[in-house]
């Protein structure tokens, strides 16, 4: 059976590498010389996790939090 699976992906260019990552699958990423690349990286990532553990994708083993830092700010 097919699923499809439907994400939010980050690609921040660094240098001449594209990295990629989905904030909320923890170890998934790429790093690929084009963005085409890194999405296809990333996707093929994704892919075999989902073959060998969908469960991890559902976030069963995770807990999203949002945190409140405090900090002294050096500039006025």
């Amino acid at each position: 059976m097919q699923r499809l699976l439907r994400v939010d992906a980050v690609f921040e260019r660094h240098g001449a590498w594209y990295i990629g990552y989905v904030p909320t699958v923890p170890g998934v990423n790429s790093q690929e010389r084009t963005l085409k690349q890194a999405r296809a990286s990333l996707a093929g990532a994704l892919r075999e996790l989902a073959e060998m553990d969908a469960q991890a994708l559902t976030g069963s083993h995770r807990r999203i939090e949002q945190l409140s830092v405090q900090f002294e700010s050096r500039t006025p």
